[in-house]
């Protein structure tokens, strides 16, 4: 299996420290412009958590060319789609337009850069737009607090134990000062990636983007955050009523290596084998064989420093998480013990290029994943060699990670009880 399409795209680094990447596709007339920025709530600093997700908001608020939420109007009126995303290692920012506007996104993305409405005023607005966001989506939704809970409980370390929301208390007592200070350290050009995909000329688009951001000055110097886990081998275990939750729910979780190790390879091999489709292995055991559960999905989390083989499942009404942490041990003790099959193998691979080839399929696709590589690996070019660490992954490679990895000494397990009675 070695049909996948090589990107060939360009680097260049402008004298300010921003990265800048241009893949070149004609064939539709549309572009693409992102641009991440190397902070996310692992980046805070205790007692100021929530800033990296206020900053999503608040970069919509206006700049000094371009008023409160006229940057997506703007972008919406070319025909065009926008968005931004936080998550724990880096903030995104992005729009698709037609290609004739390229020059309206650039500008749009450069003024804000420049010079983002850093004011009380918006950020008491916003702050009260998040507050109000957590209360929507985790503390008056299904299983909410718990995925909250979890992180919280399975790493030692801060950085990633608390949420990328933020806690309440902190949003309430932080100043504008507090978040204009954030802004100055973190939002600067030399930690940023600007990625431009689609119906382009490499050499013009240089020069639009020298021309909008090249002036731009650096600001902030902040160290990276310690991202470290302390060994382990003790379970942690809690257990939790959700009163919105009709059904009961067990997460279980094990500390493994950082994204991009022979740790995140395999267990993603794995993570397909146990959960992905009807005849992966949870599946056929907890939904099919069994009826334990309604749903189940296992893989590593996707951060960039150490991370979790995470394994999440609902379980039917009355059944007991202890028996079902009972048979996941069954399950994961096989694959602690014997080797995947060759079509097991097979599968996940096939699964794996599939998700490839469907990233590659939209200039928006390749150029967040351009940036992706960027950020979390310094290495843009891993778009064309990622998808060879994955396929040279061996059964035994699986076994023996599985083994080292996913032993019960080393598991957090986090249990929900429903708190209301199913229909």
């Amino acid at each position: 299996m070695t049909g996948f399409p090589q990107i060939s795209f360009r680097e260049e680094r402008l004298a300010n420290g921003l990265q800048v990447l241009l893949y070149r596709d004609n064939r539709v007339p549309l572009v693409h412009v992102g641009v991440q920025y190397r902070v996310g709530s692992s980046h805070e600093k205790t007692g100021f958590s929530g800033f990296a997700h206020l900053f999503e908001h608040m970069m919509f608020q206006g700049s000094e060319n371009v008023a409160k939420n006229e940057h997506g109007k703007r972008v919406d009126s070319a025909g065009g789609s926008w968005n931004a995303t936080t998550n724990k290692d880096r903030t995104n920012y992005f729009e698709t337009i037609p290609s004739y506007y390229l020059d309206l996104a650039l500008w749009l993305e450069t003024d804000r850069m420049r010079s983002l409405r850093v004011t009380a005023e918006n950020f008491e607005n916003q702050r009260n737009t998040v507050i109000e966001e957590k209360k929507q989506n985790y503390d008056n939704r299904p299983y909410g607090l718990a995925h909250l809970r979890f992180d919280a409980l399975a790493y030692s370390n801060w950085a990633y134990g608390h949420p990328i929301i933020g806690a309440v208390e902190d949003l309430q007592n932080a100043s504008w000062k507090d978040a204009r200070d954030f802004h100055q350290t973190f939002y600067s050009p030399h930690r940023a990636t600007l990625v431009v995909s689609g119906d382009i000329q490499e050499d013009s688009t240089l020069s639009q983007i020298r021309k909008h951001f090249e002036s731009i000055p650096q600001k902030g110097s902040p160290s990276e955050p310690d991202l470290s886990e302390p060994e382990r081998d003790e379970e942690r275990f809690e257990s939790m009523r959700d009163p919105l939750a009709a059904l009961p729910a067990l997460s279980a979780g094990f500390l493994m290596g950082r994204l991009g190790s022979t740790d995140y390879y395999a267990l993603s091999l794995l993570g397909i084998t146990l959960s992905h489709g009807e005849s992966s292995r949870l599946y056929r055991r907890f939904i099919h064989d069994q009826n334990l559960a309604t749903a189940v999905t296992a893989g590593p989390n996707q951060y960039k420093g150490p991370e979790l083989f995470n394994i999440w499942m609902q379980l039917q009404s009355g059944v007991d998480p202890q028996e079902a942490l009972r048979v996941l041990e069954a399950e994961l003790e096989k694959v602690r013990m014997e080797l995947v099959t060759e079509q097991e193998l097979q599968k996940a691979r096939n699964q794996l290029a599939f998700h490839f080839v469907n990233r590659l399929s939209t200039v928006a696709g390749i150029g967040e994943w351009l940036a992706r590589f960027a950020v979390y690996y310094d290495d843009p070019n891993r778009i064309n060699t990622d998808w060879q660490r994955f396929l040279s992954v061996t059964a035994e490679e699986i076994r023996d990670t599985a083994a080292r990895v996913l032993q019960p000494n080393r598991r957090t397990a986090l249990v929900v009880e429903a708190g209301v009675k199913s229909l």
